[in-house]
């Protein structure tokens, strides 16, 4: 069970009789970003055409941990941060909580904010929820944070913040919705969000949990001018460029917030942590390199995530980077143990809080992990100290290896690999081969390998709750054209989750639930039309990139973003990653 602030406070009077002259720490304020499709190449520690100063510095404080893992896309590693549970085993597997489906995180789960605010903590999200609206049962303020500022579905405009399909209007204050967001950069919105909740609570004196879920640098490609000329105009491939405008906001948000906590007097006892989400999209000029693969595959390229971690708690070794295994169901545990408290039972995290800060493995360090286990796709992946284990096609079609702009001037080329050769059982030695050039699962030593992987993958599955496909809401959507905006009360949790193809007519208790949601705004006259800037199928971010000649034809369209200028905004036109994955 978690301990209360309570048990701080005891561990502290007990602590002062015992040494008069100790400086007892409070429970430390742990801030938890997440960056949304940063590629491994996004930022400048690999790639110097990239402009990220202020994660350099978080590193060079703190600590990068170079082999943090997620998941190939969104919702999955979200509910992985936020269970510390595999999301195959409670059937999210596969991003399917897009639009007005009929899909969610299990209410049933925990949430480390529920657990952090047992701990005492105030919590806070600002940004992309992505983990089920149709219910408000579902919505942030219900899963145990104490405010949200931000989004509920997986993708939106960064200006007109309407998302795909619904053309919907998405921007929440708690439960209301703020309509004089329009209009506005949500990066700045979302930041100056931060830095008020960092004041309040030095103020309050008390500790807090901040989830900051940026949108950045998810499709749309949509940017201030500003941040293209100020951090990049020195790169010369026009979608990187924006790319570029894009990740650099970020960063500027990121150096604000920190700054605000040294302001505040408070930095001295917060953790920082910095993720990505899953890797980078091709199509939208991010990039892995020199991993394989990218976004929505189980290479490397999709599943390592850029980490970094800031706090003057780390004193050992400060600037040295983690080289152990780490997962994203271990943040969880991790962070609780961080405040003071005892995780909850029945978790796939492992807390790992002294190796942080000591940078030195412990016999509980984690030496496996399960990448994935996706039955609809059909593919599957395990990780055993330095062997990984593949079955079926790991990307659906981005097989490859994919250098950014800047090296293609150097020399290197893309290398693109069949799909269809890839349908087999494959075994990798990643400390020998990071970047999963070859094959060794028929070298006759690794036989006995790649037979133990075999059979711990297969205890693994016994986990399995099979994927279903959710149906749309014609509710949702009915709701969504009535007030104007993504509106909650179109689903009953309590029945279950619909199967897809089924009448929506299904849906639990639908009429009359959302009516209590009227009084948000009525219906929104300016948010008509078509939203040009989050259209278009997610083909697994693709579309051509003909990357090395400049032209990128990216996500089944021309982006003609990376510092045209309309209104003062580097514009990408987006037909990748509208519907949230």
């Amino acid at each position: 069970m978690a301990r209360p602030l309570a048990a701080w406070l005891l561990l502290a009077a007990l602590s002062v009789t015992s040494h008069a002259n100790s400086d007892v720490r409070a429970p430390p304020n742990i801030i938890l970003m997440v960056g949304d499709d940063i590629g491994w190449a996004d930022v400048q520690r690999h790639d110097p055409e990239m402009r990220t100063p202020n994660l350099e510095r978080m590193a060079t404080r703190g600590r990068e941990l170079t082999h943090n893992y997620v998941l190939p896309t969104c919702a999955p590693t979200r509910s992985a941060l936020l269970t510390a549970r595999y999301p195959y085993t409670y059937g999210m597997q596969v991003n399917d909580i897009t639009g007005t489906r009929l899909a969610w995180l299990n209410e049933t789960l925990t949430l480390l904010p529920a657990t952090m605010r047992d701990l005492g903590y105030r919590t806070h999200m600002i940004g992309k929820w992505h983990l089920g609206f149709c219910d408000w049962s579902l919505t942030p303020t219900r899963r145990g944070f104490d405010s949200f500022y931000g989004f509920f579905s997986g993708a939106q405009g960064y200006f007109n913040h309407s998302g795909n399909g619904d053309h919907a209007y998405d921007f929440r204050d708690n439960d209301e919705i703020v309509w004089s967001a329009r209009g506005h950069y949500s990066t700045e919105l979302h930041t100056a969000r931060a830095q008020s909740i960092i004041r309040n609570s030095s103020a309050s004196n008390t500790p807090f949990f901040l989830y900051m879920a940026y949108q950045n640098a998810h499709a749309p490609w949509e940017v201030k001018q500003d941040y293209v000329d100020r951090y990049c105009s020195h790169v010369t491939n026009d979608t990187r460029r924006l790319h570029c405008g894009m990740v650099a906001a970020m960063d500027e948000s990121i150096g604000n917030i920190t700054q605000t906590l040294q302001d505040e007097g408070v930095y001295d006892n917060t953790i920082v942590v910095f993720m990505s989400d899953n890797g980078g999209p091709i199509g939208g000029s991010a990039f892995n390199w020199p991993l394989r693969g990218q976004k929505a595959t189980l290479w490397e390229g999709g599943v390592r995530s850029y980490t970094v971690i800031d706090s003057p708690l780390i004193t050992q070794q400060p600037g040295q980077g983690y080289d152990g295994l780490f997962h994203a169901v271990d943040w969880y545990p991790t962070l609780v143990t961080a405040a003071g408290g005892s995780p909850p039972a029945g978790q796939d995290g492992i807390a790992m809080w002294q190796e942080l800060l000591t940078n030195t493995p412990t016999p509980t360090s984690r030496d496996e992990f399960v990448y994935n286990i996706d039955d609809k796709n059909r593919r599957a992946a395990l990780r055993w100290n330095k062997w990984k284990l593949t079955q079926g096609k790991p990307g659906r079609k981005y097989n490859g290896w994919y250098p950014p702009p800047s090296l293609l001037r150097q020399g290197e080329a893309w290398e693109e690999v069949k799909g269809r050769t890839l349908n087999r059982w494959q075994l990798f030695d990643l400390d020998a081969d990071p970047a999963e050039r070859y094959d060794v699962s028929e070298v006759s030593s690794n036989m006995g390998v790649v037979a133990t992987m075999k059979r711990k993958l297969n205890d693994y599955r016994r986990r399995l709750q099979p994927y279903d496909e959710a149906p749309r809401s014609r509710l949702g959507s009915q709701l969504a054209r009535q007030n104007g905006a993504y509106t909650p009360g179109f689903c009953n949790p309590s029945e279950g989750r619909p199967r897809a193809g089924s009448d929506s007519r299904r849906e639990g208790s639908e009429q009359g639930r959302g009516g209590r949601n009227r009084g948000n705004g009525g219906r929104n006259r300016g948010q008509g039309g078509r939203n040009r800037g989050n259209g278009g199928r997610n083909r697994e971010t693709g579309g051509r990139n003909r990357g090395q000649g400049g032209r990128n034809r990216g996500s089944g369209g021309r982006n003609q973003g990376g510092g045209g200028r309309r209104g003062g905004r580097g514009r990408g036109r987006n037909q990748n990653g509208g519907n949230g994955i």
